[in-house]
């Protein structure tokens, strides 16, 4: 896949995230994506565009005031990195940010596969 065409697939991907727009989300993954999250206190792997688009609504789906605050997208030799930064409010924390950076390779349309690493819901201060 060209640059322009991994960097648009990534921009796309931080979009429907951006709106927590899932179908679009899971539309940006190839069908047989492989999804391996390190998150506080465990890995998570996911299989198929479905999964890791139900993933990423899991983590972010229901929460509210949710705001994507910050993104990037950057080429790295054949693969992408991409990082994004969403606010939103915990029920039991109060107001959260939270930092996701992710190694992707793009092939067959889309995203191949993708790990990522999670800063987990910080406290905000008051």
């Amino acid at each position: 896949m060209s640059t322009a065409q991994s960097t648009d697939v990534a921009t796309r991907f931080l979009e429907a995230l951006g709106s927590r727009d899932f179908d679009a989300l899971a539309a940006t993954f190839a069908d047989d994506a492989v999804l391996r999250g390190l998150v506080p206190g465990r890995l998570r792997e996911e299989h198929g565009s479905a999964a890791v688009a139900e993933r990423f609504r899991f983590w972010f789906g229901d929460t509210p005031e949710f705001a994507l605050v910050d993104s990037s997208v950057e080429e790295l030799a054949d693969v992408v990195r991409i990082r994004w930064r969403v606010t939103g409010v915990d029920p039991e924390l109060g107001r959260t940010v939270a930092e996701q950076t992710a190694y992707a390779e793009l092939a067959r349309g889309g995203i191949a596969w993708m790990n990522l690493v999670c800063s987990g819901d910080r406290l905000l201060p008051a």
